[in-house]
This record gives structure tokens, sequence and C-alpha cells, in this order.
């Protein structure tokens, strides 16, 4: 004992600096990083296979619009039992912040216009469409979402939203772990762009785990930077140099963003999407991808390279659905009539009005096709 003695207080002092150092550089780092926040991403847990998911009886503020969840982590949506009553028609509604109706109402988000035109004339049948999309979801979420509570809720039709530019490279940030049986099926998703900190503020850095100290403003702050610096110093840029390019990042990422990984996210994109048609086939559910354009494929003259990448990223994944025999509607046309870059908040978002430009030509399309049984008055 008289030996370790000298060996465990030496350690004790220098983890103990150590421990005040950190928890120092915590504290400054937190302080910074939330001094001029005007509202607070307390919205988001860590999921138990996905990264984060929804609050369950959440209310705050998102967007500067007032949001609230009910307890299945849902926006504005009442508390529901899993078996639908009679004649309640259910229509599951997923996808990332487009389709939670990132900074408008959710009165207003396309989930809710086409309810509101199923049930425009009174009838025996009620329809309820349930949006469970959120902030940060991808394609690969949907999947797992689906399997393991969506189709506990019964739905009778799915509509799956996806955005080019944003999802994949937001698949190209995550793991799945997989059933060695299935290796072509997310089990559970790992890392990605988003964590919960300890004080349960959403972040955002280059996410494996997540570990404990991915959960710290300390950790996101010097990956972020050291992250940078490599791209910085790098003398071949690894995320893509042209102009043209319109892949969604937060600038950190760009180090990592190598043209292999960017495949790698349409790899994992365009996976989960046959995982969940398959899925959705085997248990008699209707089906319907709905494929968004950014608003890069509307914009002036000047931005031809920037409209032509965008739309080629539309292009390739309705050429997928295509393929593989996937129910798809790719709303170009619809937003193209309907006003264009004129519908968005910013490069993906869409505004009230081009929420209402999709959840009409949803009602269109759904009333003769994705349930041809549809009671539609």
């Amino acid at each position: 004992m008289k030996r370790f003695k000298p060996f465990f207080f030496g350690l004790l002092a220098f983890i103990v600096p150590l421990a005040v150092l950190l928890g120092c550089l915590e504290i400054i780092f937190r302080h910074l990083d939330l001094r001029n926040a005007r509202e607070f991403p307390n919205y988001a847990v860590n999921g138990t296979y996905t990264p984060v998911k929804i609050k369950s009886n959440h209310r705050g503020i998102v967007a500067g619009i007032p949001v609230s969840t009910n307890r299945n982590g849902l926006r504005d949506e009442p508390d529901f039992e899993p078996v639908p009553p009679p004649n309640e028609f259910r229509i599951l509604s997923m996808g990332d912040s487009i389709a939670f109706g990132l900074g408008i109402k959710s009165h207003d988000s396309y989930a809710k216009v086409l309810e509101r035109r199923l049930n425009e004339n009174e009838g025996s049948s009620h329809y309820y469409v349930i949006n469970s999309a959120g902030p940060g979801y991808s394609p690969s979420s949907y999947y797992l979402f689906l399997r393991n509570e969506g189709l506990q809720w019964q739905p009778r039709a799915v509509l799956i939203e996806i955005e080019l530019t944003n999802d994949v490279t937001d698949e190209a940030l995550l793991r799945w772990e997989v059933d060695p049986a299935r290796p072509d099926r997310p089990k559970v998703l790992r890392g990605g762009r988003y964590v919960v900190a300890w004080d349960g503020m959403l972040l955002s850095a280059y996410i494996r785990g997540p570990y404990f100290y991915e959960k710290t403003y300390t950790y996101v702050e010097l990956s972020r930077r050291t992250l940078d610096l490599l791209y910085r110093l790098s003398s071949t840029k690894p995320f893509p140099a042209d102009p043209s390019v319109t892949y969604y990042t937060l600038g950190y990422e760009w180090y990592l963003l190598s043209q292999k990984r960017i495949e790698s996210g349409w790899t994992r994109m365009f996976g989960a999407l046959q995982a969940t048609n398959e899925l959705l086939r085997q248990r008699g559910v209707s089906f319907l991808l709905m494929i968004m354009p950014s608003r890069f494929v509307f914009e002036r003259a000047s931005e031809r390279q920037q409209n032509r990448f965008a739309q080629g990223l539309v292009n390739r994944a309705a050429e997928f659905a295509r393929q593989h025999a996937i129910p798809y509607l790719d709303f170009t046309e619809t937003i193209a009539a309907a006003g264009g870059e004129e519908l968005f908040l910013d490069t993906v978002h869409l505004n009230e009005k081009g929420n209402l430009a999709v959840g009409s030509a949803l009602f269109e399309h759904l009333k003769t096709r994705i349930v041809p049984t549809m009671p539609l008055r």
C-alpha cells in the first residue's frame, strides 16, 4: 500500500485539476452557445433505435412557432388509441422538418391541408392524417419508426416525404447497426449530425455514439473547429468543390463529405426506402413516396448550374422509385405551377402557400390512385 500511495496521490493531483479545467470549459462553451438564443432547442431526446426523437408531452417554441406534442411525441396531435375507431381511415404522414411544417403553424402543414380536403364533405368515413414528422429525421428512421411503432396505429396509407439535398447528407453521416441475417436493413441507427446534450439542448456535431462526451458543448465546439481546420488544410478538398453542388451541410461536415461518403448516403436512403416499401406491402398498407424539390430547382436564370444539379437529384430519386416499383409523386411541377421559389421560406422549407399547393395535389392524387377503394364522396 505504501508503494501505491505516491502513485495514487499523483494520479489524483492530475485528474482533479483536469476535471476542473474541463468543467470550466464546458460552462464557458455552454454560455457562449446559448447567450444570444431567442429560443432554446429543447424539444428532442435521444432515441432508443434512432439518434434523436421529438419529446412526448412537450410545449415550447420551434422556429418561432408555438409547438406542443402528444404522448407519442407528435406535433399538435391529440392523444389517440392505437386501434382506430369505426369508420376512421388513418393516413400516416412521415418526413423531416419539411413535413413537420418548420416555420409555419401545424394547421397550415400539407398533412393537415390534405386532412381538411378529405373531410370536406360529411359522410360515413372520417379521414385522420397523423403528422409523425420531425426535424432531423431521415428515411432510415422512417423505416425503423414504422417497424417499431407506427404500424401499431393501423394506418391504411403511409406518405413519406424526401428532399434530396438534405436527406442524402443526413444519411451519409449515420451508421446502421444491422442483423447479420439482414445486412440490407437497419436495426438501430447511430451517429449523425444531432445529439441531445446533458442539459436537454439539441446540439449539432459529428456524432458516432452517442457517447457521453459527445453530449457536451466542449466536444461539439472542439470537434467542429477541428473538422473545419482539417478542411482548410486539405490540399484536395473532400467535399465537392463544384459551385453547382446543392447538398445541405452545416459547414463543419465538409471535411467528412467526400464523394464516396455522399454515395453511401444515397445507398442508405434507397435501402431504407426499399425496406419500407417491402414492409408496407407485406402489411397491406398503401405507400406513396413524396419527392420534394429544393428551391434551387426554381431559382433564376443566373443560377442555371444549381438548377440542373438540384433537378438531377430529384430525377435520380424518381428513377430509383420507377425501377423498384415504388409509388411516388414528384412535386416539381406542382410547386412550379403555384409560384416556384416564392413558395419557400428558405432553400428547402415550404411556406403556407407551398404547403397548400402540396396538400391539394396530394388530395387529387390520393382520391384516385393510392387507395382506389377509399369511399370519397
